[in-house]
């Protein structure tokens, strides 16, 4: 692969900040870059179509031009969606990578493995994933190294790129071509307005829970066990299905169709909610209540 079609797929490398050096920042790569941004607050998959070395150039362009808006904006929620939907495009083009280019990508992004498939735990404990399946305590270790394999180290270079990606750096001027671009990207954001009879004031849910909301105020990404975990409780307090839907809209991955569906499936199942030992299993546990039990939270403040 030449290098510059290794720079389009990778737009953060070093390979295409070298490309750059030839590039001026004109209107066209400043609408690209904000038409990618779009992209991902609509949750549409982009594919660059690229084909001559100018298009391919703007097209590295394009993602220089969207970071420098995330830093003028300093939007956590925009820069989250974008964060999340560029390093989901770099998952799904590690999958059919070849491994010359795989290693070249795990090199850039300091997270290599040795030929035997293991990895410093420093290393990986910067770069995993906040699921239980990527907790220390279920993977296989051994002098200080962390067993990975390919499919792993690619999720584990997905998250790097997410986390390179959330701390764009502050821009304090931009171009008034670009200013005007963004004022449509301003209305795209969902507030956090849950319409519910239940109590979102400080204190009146369980500090996991509290944290769970709290991150989602903040349009942070939630792992599975944290996302099922407050759907069923918020479920179980009688919190409905479209205010749910609302609420997880903050959510920089967020999907209204599999979220629906994960969250009907949950009330048409009627699932218990998990007791705080479990909720500690998960890692989502922050506090020693002695309630045993989330939903208990309420029926101890009135003792």
């Amino acid at each position: 692969m030449e290098e510059i079609d290794f720079a389009v797929k990778y737009p953060f490398t070093s390979q295409a900040k070298k490309l750059l050096e030839e590039v001026q920042l004109t209107d066209s790569i400043i609408l690209k870059g904000i038409e990618r941004i779009k992209a991902s607050l609509e949750s549409r998959r982009r594919q660059s179509i690229a084909i001559h070395k100018d298009e391919k150039l703007e097209e590295i362009a394009s993602f220089a031009a969207a970071r420098m808006a995330l830093g003028y904006l300093r939007n956590r929620y925009i820069t989250n969606k974008f964060a999340v939907a560029e390093s989901k495009t770099v998952s799904s083009n590690l999958a059919s990578e070849t491994e010359d280019e795989f290693q070249l990508l795990s090199k850039e992004l300091n997270i290599q493995s040795t030929n035997q498939g293991w990895l410093p735990i420093p290393l990986y404990l910067k770069n995993s994933p906040r699921s239980i399946d990527y907790k220390l305590i279920n993977r296989n270790i051994k002098n200080g190294l962390v067993a990975v394999n390919r499919r792993e180290l690619s999720r584990l270079m997905e998250e790097a790129v997410r986390k390179h990606i959330e701390s764009t750096p502050m821009v304090k001027s931009i171009p008034d071509s670009m200013k005007n671009a963004l004022e449509d990207l301003i209305k795209q954001i969902p507030r956090f307005e849950p319409q519910t009879t239940m109590s979102f004031k400080q204190g009146a849910n369980p500090p996991c829970i509290e944290k769970l909301l709290d991150s989602l105020k903040k349009h942070e990404n939630l792992n599975h066990q944290a996302r099922w975990g407050l759907a069923v409780y918020l479920v179980n307090k009688g919190v409905t299905i479209e205010n749910l839907i609302s609420l997880y809209s903050n959510l920089p991955d967020f999907s209204e169709k599999i979220t629906q569906y994960q969250l009907e499936h949950i009330k048409k199942k009627n699932y218990t909610m998990p007791s705080c030992a479990t909720m500690l299993t998960y890692g989502l546990c922050c506090a020693d209540c002695k309630i045993g039990n989330p939903l208990n939270w309420k029926n101890k403040r009135q003792v």
